[in-house]
């Protein structure tokens, strides 16, 4: 019988419908239209779970368009003194693709079951833990039952994780989870995006694509490509805006101590005169509170 207007329409499967519109605002994240070039059906599932269960896929959105505010910011400010700084499109896309992937290892390792995977995600999740130096055992005491905790040390013992490790320890596993997953299934996504994903955190030493850093300044147009000097840029856009991003929302830092702070953590890096720009340009977008708009 055909619909008549007025009429009520009852959605066969509402979790079914629920499941297909998370499915395609990941696909509409990873800008990814053409189904011959989709990324992995395993990297989708893992990015559904991180979905489903925490705020980290609409962290990383927000990371996505603070990368795309910052590039844009370069090249209308700072393009005529330094050339590198015009990004094309791809560049920009490529740039978006490794925001929205960059924690996908917080799913846990590449191989791991799905129960396994959603015991990662939910210790993740735990947004309460302030002390980093908290064992694993520590910190799951204080968030979950007695029956969740045997769980999650089964779990965690098939993964060879050990409960006495910190949750800092843990929480750093990540950027290698990530490294590993994007390159178990590389499909739809390019070399530049995963090793730009994979590496978000190398200013702490976590170097799962064992890059090593160019001591050339940024004003010198002795590089080897003006593609392989962006990648650094993009990597540094991105471990800045994430590490911002994280001290704003689950820190709740005011933006002088964020900015401080994000300073302090990429001081480290000898291409000075890039680091402070791209700390440069996040101070005003911070303060203007547009960075994430």
């Amino acid at each position: 019988m055909p619909h008549q207007e007025g009429e009520t329409q009852f959605i066969k499967n509402p979790e079914k419908a629920t499941e297909d519109a998370l499915r395609q605002k990941i696909l509409d994240s990873l800008e990814q239209t053409d189904p011959r070039e989709r990324v992995d059906e395993e990297i989708i599932k893992k990015l559904l779970l991180l979905e489903r269960n925490s705020e980290f896929n609409e962290d990383s959105r927000k990371i996505a368009r603070g990368m795309d505010n910052v590039f844009s910011f370069l090249e209308k400010h700072h393009a005529l003194r330094y050339p590198q700084l015009v990004f094309s499109e791809k560049q920009k896309s490529e740039g978006r693709q490794a925001a929205i992937l960059h924690d996908v290892g917080k799913s846990g390792p590449a191989d791991a079951t799905k129960e396994e995977s959603e015991t990662i995600v939910r210790l993740f999740a735990q947004e309460q833990i302030r002390d980093p130096n908290l064992s694993v055992q520590e910190a799951a005491d204080g968030s979950f039952s007695e029956n969740e905790r045997s769980k999650i040390f089964d779990c965690l013992k098939s993964l060879d994780i050990s409960p006495s490790m910190t949750i800092r320890q843990l929480w750093d596993c990540h950027a290698q989870w990530t490294r590993d997953i994007l390159e178990k299934y590389p499909s739809g996504l390019s070399e530049r995006v995963r090793i730009i994903a994979g590496s978000h955190h190398i200013d702490r030493g976590i170097n799962p694509y064992f890059l090593t850093e160019s001591e050339i300044p940024l004003q010198s147009n002795i590089i080897g490509t003006i593609e392989e000097y962006v990648d650094a840029i993009e990597e540094r856009v991105l471990m800045a805006v994430d590490q911002y991003e994280a001290l704003i929302r689950r820190k709740k830092s005011t933006h002088e101590i964020a900015i401080t702070l994000v300073r302090q953590n990429l001081a480290k890096f000898k291409q000075k005169d890039l680091t402070r720009l791209i700390c440069d340009v996040i101070d005003e977008l911070g303060r203007e509170k547009t960075l994430f708009l």
